[in-house]
Order: structure tokens, then sequence, then C-alpha cells
């Protein structure tokens, strides 16, 4: 009986110290920009396992673990022209090491950590190494660790990354991710907004020497042309050049602008909102329909509220009230064509909204004081593409 004890007593204190070897993404993250890991045996040409292996000495994980285990001792049947993988249907996680192309992950659509890694050659014959870790229940969800490799040496050097070095395009974005190239050397980040469905996707070209910044990419996507529209307009390519994002009420969800600019003059732009789950066009303007102005509203409650307006080429104003970047109501004040020599006459509507107390036609004749967004907007390039995210 005290031999039975003492060997599950032995178990639990092993399982505990093998729990223990493997370090969170926040205890990493500590870490691994104060370490220079040697690589044993890492010559001139290391391929991705072996430099992955030296990360794992240095800092255990138990998701890299996972794939090691695979690289090493692959499952019958899984190995093919150098690549090997495996698809886990218990655990629903999908392996995948491709020594050729420099790249491996464990990917899955569970909660489970995840992990990437890849290598870039340089023109100098070193290496840049890069681990990316992804711990659903950890502070720290995700995190990437990059390397300098020196064949001379056989050490991997922690490096600024691309991503240490980023600018976000507005600063209260929702979160941002990144992409390590499965195939091809682009590097690449996205921002996540909740005014969007898409990422915006910041691109990265690798010249063998250095990573620079190409020109960002928003995937194309439907929007309604109006608030309460029936049918979608689609986001097409060369449409509009720059996107900006801005911030009218000061609550951190800014709303999303796409201009057309020529010699850095906007000659068109239209403003995009959330209403009911939609992307909805809330405002443009152009040389025949005059500016975007904004208007602070009284607060009520905690919130605050702006009214955005437009003139059509009718000559009729357009108001959208906002919260953040949603779309509350929309008021029309529309000229009476059946009685045109009445410069008084009038149609006001208010278009269906959220049922909100502030839901009523006064708006037009207490509009508020005038917000001047000029000087808030920063302007950035960018291109619409087909291509499905990874």
């Amino acid at each position: 009986m005290k031999k039975t004890i003492l060997f599950i007593l032995m178990l639990v204190i092993t399982s505990s110290v093998t729990a223990q070897n493997y370090l969170t993404n926040s205890e990493i993250n500590s870490q691994w920009r104060e370490k220079t890991i040697t690589v044993k045996n890492g010559g001139q040409a290391p391929h991705v396992v072996a430099l992955l292996h030296a990360f794992h000495q240095a800092l255990p994980t138990w998701v890299v673990s996972q794939v090691l285990k695979q690289a090493d001792h692959p499952a019958q049947g899984t190995r093919v022209d150098g690549t090997a993988s495996i698809f886990d249907a218990e655990d629903d996680y999908r392996i995948l090491i491709d020594r050729k192309n420099g790249y491996v992950d464990l990917e899955s659509e569970t909660d489970i950590s995840q992990m990437a890694a890849c290598v870039w050659r340089k023109d100098n014959g070193h290496r840049i190494f890069a681990v990316t870790l992804f711990e659903q229940h950890d502070p720290i969800q995700n995190l990437l660790c990059w390397y300098d490799y020196d064949p001379a040496t056989e050490t991997m050097k922690p490096e600024r990354s691309p991503l240490d070095d980023f600018k976000p395009s507005y600063d209260k974005y929702e979160f941002i991710t990144w992409t390590l190239p499965m195939k091809g050397t682009d590097f690449q980040i996205h921002e996540y907004y909740n005014v969007l469905s898409y990422p915006i996707t910041h691109i990265y070209k690798w010249d063998r020497k250095q990573f620079k910044a190409d020109i960002s990419q928003i995937n194309r996507f439907e929007y309604f042309p109006s608030v309460g529209s029936t049918h979608y307009a689609m986001l097409r390519p060369g449409e509009w050049t720059h996107y900006a994002l801005v911030d009218l009420t000061g609550e951190g969800n800014p709303v999303f602008l796409l201009a057309k600019l020529e010699n850095g003059k906007v000659l068109e732009r239209i403003m995009l909102a959330q209403f009911k789950g939609e992307i909805c066009q809330i405002a443009e303007s152009s040389a025949d329909f005059g500016a975007i102005c904004v208007y602070s509203l009284p607060p009520k409650g905690n919130n605050k509220y702006v009214a955005v307006q437009y003139r059509d080429q009718p000559g009729g104003y357009w108001y959208t009230i906002l919260t953040g970047c949603y779309v509350q109501f929309t008021v029309s004040d529309l000229p009476n064509f059946s009685k045109a020599s009445d410069e008084d006459t009038r149609v006001v509507s208010v278009e269906e909204g959220y049922g909100a107390p502030g839901e009523t036609t006064d708006i037009l004749n207490q509009i508020g004081e005038d917000i001047y967004i000029g000087d808030k907007i920063t302007w950035h390039p960018f291109k619409v593409i087909d291509e499905e995210l990874p």
C-alpha cells in the first residue's frame, strides 16, 4: 500500500514538474528579448525545424513540443517530399511542417494553444527566424519572437520586427494580429476596427536585407449605399485610393472614410458606419454634393451624440445621428417639389432606428456646435483586393 501511494505521489510530482517546464506567453514575453540562443550544430544553413528546436530548448512551450514531436517522429504516412503534416481529429488541430519553404505551424479552430514559425534568408548568409505563439487563456494571447541567426557563431540574437515599429491607423484599434508567410516572403500585420467587417492588412516586402512597407490592402466588401437601403454596393478595386479613421465623439470608436486623392487633393469621399450589424454609407462629398459637416449634440445619458450632415444634388439635407461608429437614426430634410415656389416648404422624415428617446425631428432645429474634422483626418493609401483572408 505504501509503495502504491509513493508511486502515485511520484507520478503527480513528475506531471507537475513537466507542466511547469512549459512557459506561458507572458513568461516568454518577459524573457525572450534578453536571451541569445545557441543552435547546436546550426551550421551555415539550418532549416526551420533546427531553429525551432533551439528556441524550444531555451523557451519551452506545449504547442511547440507537439510540432517538434511530429517533425522528429512523423506519424505513419504523413511525410511527403520533405513535408510532414498531420491532422488530429480527436483534438481538432493540424500540424504542418514544410522544411523546403521554411515554415511550420499548428492550427486549430478550438481554443488550444497555436503557433507558427518561419525563416527568411539574408544575402549576407544570416537568417531571420520568427515564432508566433497564440495562447487563448493567457493575458498575452498573441506573441511574436524575432531573431537574427548568425552562422559564424551559430546563435540566434533577438531583433526588432516590423511589428515593433508598426504605427496603427488609429490609436484605439480593436486588436492587431499578424501572419507569417506559408508561401512567399511577405510579412503581414492585420488591423481590426469595429466599424469594418474585414481587417486593414499592412504588407511588408522582404528584399533579402530588410522588410519594407508596401501599400496596405483591404479585402473587397459589401455595404449599403445609405441607411435603410435595400441593395448592396461593392467596394471595387481602383474606386478609392485612400482611407482614414476618425473618432467623431471622442469615445474610441472611429467611423471609416474612403477618398479619391489626386496630387494630395481630395476629389471625393464617403463616410461609413455600422447600422444594425451592417456597414452603411452615411455621407458623401464631391464637387456636386459639397462638404460633409459634423455637429455635436447634447449628450443623452452617458453617450455622446453627433450629427453628420451632407447635401445631395437636388438640394436635400441628410443627417445621420451617431454614437461612436454606430448609427442611431437618420433625419432627412428635403425640398417639397410639389410646392417649389414656397422656399420655406420642406419634407422632414425620420428613418427607423433603435427606438432611442432622441429619435425626433427637433434635431434639425438644435444641431449644436460645429466639429471641424479636417485636422483629424490622416489619409492612408491602400488598394482593394479580392483574395481570401489567411
